[in-house]
């Protein structure tokens, strides 16, 4: 049985009803263009020391309860035989951009390799369809630097796990220190001049408003420019549902009175999902399938040589690999069946599936029902907060002339490399 909250303003966030989004267009039929590239997602090794508590990768898809250990060496990539695939992938899509996203583990401990795959990618792309992002703990950038300072510049998107202020950091990823994290950062931004996300990991224990504060004080300084956070896979339930939901609320509701102090003068927050959401909410859009979009073969992810779906999916979900000839074999597979469970959820009766899409496959396929449960009860809060301040939203963006593109070009864009959706 999952834990039914009553919220004074919503009623009860267990019912499919509680939030009802807006089925057409809030302000106008103005419309915008979105970022239609194909991600590839490369494990570059499965090492790893930040020790993070609730580490998706352990907890969820490899069952295991323990942090995973930097000496796991499985999932090394084969920058020869990793490049050949994402070349031969990115065939199947010739008229579309490729966004190769390096992943792990802690991408920066294989970094010969990772360099390697870069430089082969960048001599094969004549056409200058690649871009690279990279998931790191934000610690080794420095010596990164040094070595391979060319291609650090051309990296598109640095996406750098910080999890609040040092305090809060340091006791959920435990491996890692945000004063270390914060020198590289300080040596990144005198190299470089793009993309650098802060993501948020949020587990029970953790303050969302903490987050914030640290990502706002850095993006003052212009260390950061984007903001994600999401709530951490997990098998486990919440040990106190009801207190969590309410501090989560809490905290929202203060974060959106900032952003909405903010988009007043003018200024867009650069909270990707926010944004994202407030477009769902001016167009009346809906997403069509899950967060991530597996089931519509949206990501190839590589992990040790062969082809996922999705690289947080249990290793029996290959759907392809190198021959010995070196051709791409990928066998058909009903990607469909990894949503089945929106059936049994009732996501398609759910008054925010438009945005939501059935959040993401790993947390059901792989995590627990109880714990899935409570994230649609934390999703329908999410959405509603929002949605509550959509009115004085509206009004700041007549009044200060800002475009559905400015919203998506500010930081909305980058919602598609992340989990999407909190």
């Amino acid at each position: 049985m999952q834990n039914k909250i009553i919220h004074p303003s919503f009623g009860d966030l267990s019912s499919f009803k509680a939030i009802k989004m807006s089925k057409g267009p809030l302000l106008t039929d103005e419309n915008y263009l979105e970022d239609e590239s194909i991600l590839m997602h490369l494990t570059v090794t499965g090492r790893c020391y930040a020790r993070c508590i609730g580490c998706v990768n352990s907890a969820v898809t490899m069952g295991n309860d323990s942090p995973r250990d930097t000496l796991d060496t499985c999932q090394e990539t084969e920058p020869e035989q990793d490049s050949k695939i994402i070349e031969l992938l990115a065939k199947r899509h010739p008229d579309k951009a490729i966004t190769v996203c390096f992943y792990g583990g802690e991408p920066f401990l294989a970094l010969d390799k990772m360099q390697q795959v870069w430089k082969i990618l960048r001599a094969y792309d004549t056409e200058k369809r690649f871009r690279f992002l990279v998931y790191t703990n934000g610690e080794l950038l420095i010596d990164a630097l040094r070595l391979y300072s060319e291609f650090m510049k051309d990296i598109w998107v640095y996406s750098v796990s910080i999890d609040g202020s040092e305090e809060q950091h340091n006791r959920v990823r435990q491996g890692t220190r945000l004063g270390k994290i914060l020198k590289n950062l300080n040596m990144l931004s005198s190299h470089y001049e793009g993309n650098v996300l802060f993501w948020s990991t949020l587990r029970e224990s953790q303050s969302l408003y903490d987050c914030f504060e640290e990502f706002f004080k850095l993006y003052k300084k212009k260390l950061v420019n984007h903001f994600f956070w999401h709530w951490a896979e997990d098998r486990k339930p919440f040990l106190d549902f009801s207190s969590y939901i309410i501090r989560y609320g809490q905290e929202l509701e203060q974060i959106m009175s900032i952003y909405v102090q903010e988009i007043s003068k003018g200024k867009l927050l650069p909270i990707t999902h926010i944004n994202e959401l407030i477009l769902y909410f001016l167009t009346g859009k809906e997403r069509g399938h899950s967060a991530c979009g597996v089931e519509v073969s949206k990501n190839y992810d590589i992990v040790s040589s062969e082809v996922y779906p999705c690289a947080d999916l249990p290793s029996n979900l290959s759907i392809g690999k190198l021959d010995k000839s070196e051709h791409l074999e990928l066998r058909d597979f009903n990607l469909s069946s990894l949503v089945n469970y929106k059936n049994r959820l009732g996501c398609y009766r759910c008054g925010v599936h438009a945005y939501c899409g059935g959040r993401c496959p790993v947390q059901v396929i792989a995590g627990s029902w109880q714990r899935t449960l409570q994230y649609c009860q934390l999703m329908r809060l999410h959405v509603g907060i929002v949605q509550e301040n959509m009115d004085e939203i509206i009004n700041s963006i007549r009044e200060n002339g800002i475009s559905l593109q400015d919203i998506y070009d500010r930081s909305a864009f980058l919602a598609k490399y992340t989990d999407v959706v909190p």
